[in-house]
C-alpha cells in the first residue's frame, strides 16, 4: 500500500513515528471482520465468534464468508459492521437513560442506526436520514430488514432538518469525511485523498453540525464521529463545536486493554476517542460526545396530534390484524400503502411527513389492490409480524436463495392458496402468492440477489449456528 506523501507527513507529525509505524504495519494486514446480531430476532449463536468488548451483540468472526449468500443476513438476524463503529452502543448506554427521540443525520447504510436501536432505552424512537437518494433507499432496506418499528427514514439535507422545527434528545453526526480510516478496506479512498479534500470535508462537517445543533434540544446529546485520522476533521472540529456552539465534552468509560486512544492534538484537551489500527482491533474511527447546555425536558412523549391520516376502516383494520399488538399502532394511508406507526412516535412521524421527505416509517403493512391488501416485505421482516396470520412454508437453503433472487418457487402440495410467508431456519424471508400451479414471488425487485451463483454445501456461509 502506497500512501500519499502529504498524508504520511501529516499523520506522522500527529501520531509520532512509533505510533505511525504501528498504523502502517496494521494497514498492510487483512482487516478484521465483525458482525452485530439482532437481539430481537436471533435464534441461535454466532459460530466461533469472539465478542467485541464495547458492544453487546458484536462479534469478530474468522475470515470473510460470502455474506450475500446467507439468507439469515437478508432476514435481519445480523448486520455486517466494522467493530470500531459499534462504539456508539457504549456511548448511548452510558449517557442515555430514558426514552429518547434520536436523529441519525447521516445514516446510510444503517450500521450506526441499527446499533443505536439496540442500545437505546425502551420507548425510544429513531429518525434516520440520508441526503443522497440512492443511499437513502439502501438505508430504508437495511432498516426494514432489522425489523424494529420505531423508526422513520428520511431523504433530506441537514439544513432541511434545521428548518423543520423538529427537536431531538440525541443527534448522531457520523459526518462525510476524507476516509483515511478506510484506507485498508478501500484503496479507492487513497486515490481520492488530498489536503484540499480534507479542508473541504472539514468545512462541510461544520455546516452539518451547525444544522444538527439547531435540532438538538437544550440538555441534549450530540455524538460526532468520522472515519479519518487527521486532527483537522477531528479534534479541531470538536474544539470549534465547543467554542462556537457552547458544547460540553463528556467522557465515556473504556477499558485500557481495548487500546482506544484519546485526543492527539493540543487543540482538544478534553475526552475524545480514537480507534487506530495497530492499537485497536478495527478500522480508523474518531468519536466525541457532547452535551448542549440548557434544560432537560425530553422530546418524548410528544404532544397529542390534532390530525390523523388513518387508513380507511376496512383495509386498515384488516391489515393491522397482521401485527402482534395492533392496539399499539396508528395506521395511515400513504399513496396506496397502509403504514402502521407505533402510537408513541406517531406525533414525530406526522411532523416528519409534513416537513420532510419520508422514505419509510414504522411497518408498511401492505398495498391496496382492488379489494385485497398485498402484504409487504416490511411486514414480513418486522419483529411485530403475527406469523399465525399467514400460512408458512419453510424453505431449504437452495430454495431460499432462489427466493432471494426473486425466482418462482414450487410450494409443497397442500399449501393454501393466497399469500404465504416463506422462511429459512425459522426466519421469515418474505411473501409469495400461491396460485396453485406456481407461486408468484413478492420479494422486492430492487433487493434481489443479482448473482446466479449458488454455493455448494461446503461453501455456504455459516455465520449463525441454528442447531
Amino acid at each position: 500500500m502506497t500512501l500519499p506523501e502529504a498524508f504520511t507527513e501529516q499523520t506522522r507529525a500527529l501520531m509520532g513515528s512509533a505510533l505511525y509505524e504501528r498504523l502502517c504495519a496494521a494497514l498492510a494486514q487483512e482487516p478484521p471482520v465483525s458482525i452485530r446480531t439482532n437481539a430481537a430476532k436471533l435464534r441461535g449463536r454466532v459460530a466461533g465468534g469472539e465478542p467485541v468488548p464495547w458492544c453487546s451483540g458484536g462479534f469478530y468472526i474468522a475470515g470473510r464468508p460470502a455474506f450475500t449468500f446467507d439468507p439469515l443476513l437478508h432476514a435481519g438476524w445480523y448486520y455486517v459492521q466494522e467493530a470500531s463503529s459499534m462504539f456508539i452502543a457504549r456511548v448511548l448506554r452510558q449517557h442515555v437513560h430514558e426514552a429518547a427521540l434520536v436523529l441519525d443525520l447521516c445514516a446510510a447504510p444503517g450500521g450506526k442506526s441499527t446499533c443505536a436501536l439496540g442500545a437505546l432505552p425502551p420507548g425510544s424512537a429513531l429518525l434516520c436520514n440520508e441526503p443522497v437518494r440512492q443511499r437513502a433507499a439502501v438505508l430504508a432496506e437495511n432498516i426494514q430488514k432489522w425489523g424494529r418499528p420505531e423508526v422513520v427514514v428520511t431523504n433530506n439535507l441537514p439544513e432541511d432538518y434545521a428548518r423543520s422545527g423538529l427537536m431531538f434528545d440525541v443527534v448522531l453526526c457520523d459526518v462525510p469525511c476524507s476516509g483515511e480510516g478506510m484506507f485498508r478496506k478501500d484503496e479507492g479512498a487513497i486515490g481520492e485523498w488530498s489536503q484540499q479534500n480534507v479542508a473541504r470535508c472539514a468545512a462541510l462537517q461544520r455546516q452539518i453540525v451547525s444544522s444538527a445543533w439547531q435540532c438538538l434540544r437544550p440538555g441534549g446529546l450530540l455524538v460526532y464521529s468520522t472515519c479519518t485520522f487527521n486532527a483537522i476533521e477531528n479534534e479541531e472540529n470538536v474544539a470549534w463545536i465547543c467554542s462556537e456552539l457552547g458544547a460540553e465534552l463528556l467522557p465515556v468509560s473504556c477499558d485500557e486493554a481495548w487500546g482506544i486512544s484519546g485526543s492527539l492534538s493540543p487543540a482538544l484537551p478534553g475526552p475524545a476517542y480514537r480507534f487506530i489500527p495497530g492499537l485497536t482491533r478495527g478500522e480508523g474511527l474518531f468519536m466525541a460526545t457532547m452535551r448542549k447546555g440548557g434544560g432537560d425536558e425530553p422530546c418524548l412523549p410528544g404532544p397529542r396530534r390534532r390530525e390523523r391520516r388513518e387508513a380507511k376502516p376496512g383495509k386498515g383494520s384488516q391489515a393491522a390484524e397482521w401485527l402482534l399488538r395492533p392496539d399499539g399502532f396508528d395506521t395511515f394511508t400513504v399513496a396506496d400503502s397502509i403504514v402502521a406507526v407505533p402510537k408513541r412516535i406517531a406525533s414525530a412521524y406526522e411532523a416528519a411527513a409534513r416537513r420532510l421527505r419520508v422514505v419509510h416509517a414504522g411497518v408498511t403493512l401492505g398495498t391496496a389492490k382492488g379489494r385485497d391488501v398485498v402484504p409487504s416485505q416490511s411486514l414480513a421482516l418486522s419483529t411485530e409480524l403475527r406469523r399465525e396470520a399467514f400460512p408458512c412454508v419453510e424453505l431449504p437453503y437452495t430454495e431460499a436463495i432462489a427466493y432471494l433472487r426473486r425466482e418462482q418457487l414450487a410450494l409443497p402440495g397442500g399449501t393454501p392458496r393466497g399469500f404465504v410467508l416463506v422462511s429459512y431456519c425459522g426466519a421469515p424471508l418474505g411473501f409469495v402468492k400461491n396460485i396453485g400451479a406456481r407461486a408468484n414471488n413478492l420479494y422486492p425487485q430492487e433487493w434481489r440477489i443479482k448473482s446466479t451463483h449458488t454455493p455448494a454445501e461446503g461453501e455456504r456461509p455459516a455465520v449463525i449456528a441454528t442447531t
